[in-house]
């Protein structure tokens, strides 16, 4: 994970003294020339020596969570969006995602840990969305119930007591069925990481535990087993998913973690880093290390992770992981907008830098948590939008006497000055830099300018089932339910959208003479809220995000979740007279609708 929550800073004070030398070797990488180049939004240089499937990435893990939580997204412009299409406008082309076994107390009422609460539903419905934006996905397996970096391998719950035999078949089973789940989802997988900063520890096993650091008391047998898991899964999907493993401390440590692999004899395709150019050191290092082991050990390259503050506000009562310049181990760039977006380019630049001397070996890298920005304290823990929830310091508590990395309250964000949105969710400049790389242009408008585009009267098409949205018998009453039905052409079907500001809809049925509006039950932000017909009250529970996300599908998002969820046929009806629920939006067939104009 790099160093990303609060307490994890301590895991940096070793590494200082020989991270401050390494900062003096700075620099940028030249510019490449690009034929008819697009303006730069970011401000930023292209970038030379990148081969065609360059993962230009975003771990936004703990999105779900957010939106629940009442954060939502606009473009450059302050349109709003959904999430993905606003980051597949900016240039990105690969999201990765964490998977935690079971991120939930073992106790009633079964509270989540927070930070997303990063179990494998999650990863199915955050896969499928980007899927259906058109990203690969990278599937970032911790095996441990909460995060795991160098300072902390805990094993997850069900393998406490598992012997090193029983974990290896652990391993091997939880990546088999996990993958089959999510290529079964839909879910395009390109990429899985087999453990999460496994600096010679992983699950329990290895150099934290027992003193030894070279992978072979078991951690290596460990790594093995999930890649023995992708070749079976590639081999049954006919698939080329590539095998990765991720360390950090590249520059001090990474040619022997390279070594090491190979003494091991761990049969892997892709060695991945954490690179955080405020606390690992200078781009130009980064690049020459990459290339060493490219050459050296014939593996593919890449950073997993990388970010770099915009500000030092902190915009929540949780610290932040950098507060103020004493956090900043190295400071070639300045703490701002514009050195945020430098630093990521050069990063970018780095990587494909190795292909100068290795084609096709350097294959990416990815910006960490994005989205991350502060949303109420309330929500921090009912919906794991905080870095971790007052439950985490039980599975703690498992292996520890203390709670020393984990939490017993529920904390927020600690990475709020590190994202590549503000604080109101409006994508910075920094965010484009996926597109100015490589000279293309960026999407920086929905195009939709307080929905008058989309104002208007539809029939509304579900694309799953086929049938219209539709007031059941016809009623104006108040609380007259909307249901699906097979298409009439009358007035019960007819729904006038009609802009309500700020990217919002108030939608009129025609069943009441376009005098009282679809709402969201009790104001409920649950999933399966009921959708009905009520008299215009102008609250968030009668407005709606309508979001386009491929040529004329939408989804339907709910104000009261802000966007989060959205009006869904329930349960995969195709009956007439199927139910609309509100549910959390994942992007299925039964949440997209087709706007008929009447």
């Amino acid at each position: 994970m790099g160093r990303k929550i609060f307490q994890k800073l301590m895991a940096h004070v070793l590494a200082v003294a020989s991270a401050v030398s390494l900062c003096l070797g700075g620099g940028t990488f030249g510019t490449a020339n690009v034929v008819h180049a697009a303006p730069s939004v970011s401000g930023v240089a292209t970038v030379s020596n990148m081969p065609d499937g360059f993962a230009k990435g975003v771990d936004i893990s703990a999105v779900i969570a957010l939106e629940k939580s009442g954060a939502s997204y606009s473009f450059l412009d302050g349109t709003s969006g959904d999430i993905f299409q606003i980051l597949s406008g900016a240039g990105v082309n690969y999201v990765r995602i964490r998977v935690w076994n079971n991120p939930y107390d073992s106790k009633p009422p079964y509270k989540g840990y927070g930070a997303g609460n990063c179990d494998l539903y999650n990863a199915k419905i955050l896969g499928k969305r980007a899927t259906d934006a058109g990203m690969k996905v990278l599937i970032d397996f911790h095996y441990s119930d909460f995060w795991a970096d160098p300072a902390k391998q805990f094993a997850p719950k069900e393998w406490a007591n598992y012997s090193l035999a029983y974990k290896k078949d652990a391993v091997y089973n939880f990546t088999y069925q996990s993958l089959q789940a999510l290529l079964d989802y839909g879910v395009n997988v390109g990429m899985v990481q087999i453990g999460n900063e496994t600096n010679s520890t992983m699950a329990g096993i290895g150099g934290i535990y027992d003193g030894v650091w070279d992978f072979s008391t078991g951690v290596a047998e460990l790594m093995q087993q999930g890649c023995y898991a992708v070749d079976d899964i590639n081999r049954k999907y006919g698939r080329s998913v590539l095998k990765v493993l991720h360390f950090t401390d590249l520059l001090e440590n990474g040619k022997w973690y390279a070594e090491c692999m190979a003494k091991q004899g761990v049969n892997y395709d892709v060695f991945a880093t954490s690179f955080y150019p405020m606390w690992h050191g200078a781009t130009n290092d980064l690049a020459s290390t990459l290339t060493y082991i490219a050459q050296t050990y014939n593996k593919k390259v890449m950073v997993a992770e990388t970010a770099y503050p915009f500000t030092y506000h902190n915009a929540d009562s949780q610290g932040n992981n950098i507060g103020d310049a004493s956090a900043m181990v190295c400071a070639n760039y300045s703490v701002s907008v514009d050195g945020q977006a430098q630093a990521l380019r050069d990063v970018f630049a780095a990587v494909a830098k190795v292909n100068a001397t290795k084609w096709g070996y350097g294959i990416g890298a990815f910006y960490w948590e994005p989205e991350w920005i502060a949303v109420a304290s309330s929500t921090w823990g009912t919906h794991g939008s905080g870095w971790a929830s007052s439950s985490s310091g039980n599975y703690e508590r498992l292996y520890s006497s203390t709670v020393k990395y984990y939490s017993d309250y529920d904390g927020g964000s600690t990475w709020d000055n590190m994202t590549l949105f503000d604080n109101n969710g409006r994508a910075m400049k920094s965010l484009y830099v996926f597109n100015d790389i490589s000279g293309a242009p960026s999407k920086t408008s929905s195009g939709v300018h307080n929905g008058a585009s989309l104002d208007g009267t539809y029939y509304i098409k579900n694309v799953f089932s086929g049938l219209y949205l539709d007031v059941a018998n016809g009623s104006g009453d108040n609380n007259a339910n909307i249901q699906q039905y097979t298409y009439e052409g009358s007035a019960r079907q007819q729904f006038k959208l009609v802009s309500a500001g700020d990217g919002y809809y108030t939608i009129y049925t025609g069943a009441s003479g376009f005098q009282k509006v679809v709402d969201v039950a009790g104001k409920s932000t649950a999933d399966g809220a009921n959708i009905l017909q009520y008299a215009y009250k102008g609250t968030i529970n009668q407005k709606f995000q309508v979001t386009e996300i491929s040529s004329g599908v939408y989804a339907i998002k709910t104000g009261i979740t802000s966007g989060g969820s959205c009006l869904d046929v329930f349960e995969w009806s195709t009956a007439p007279g199927g139910n609309i629920a509100q549910w959390n939006y994942w992007g299925g067939d039964c949440q997209l609708w087709i706007l008929e104009r009447v």
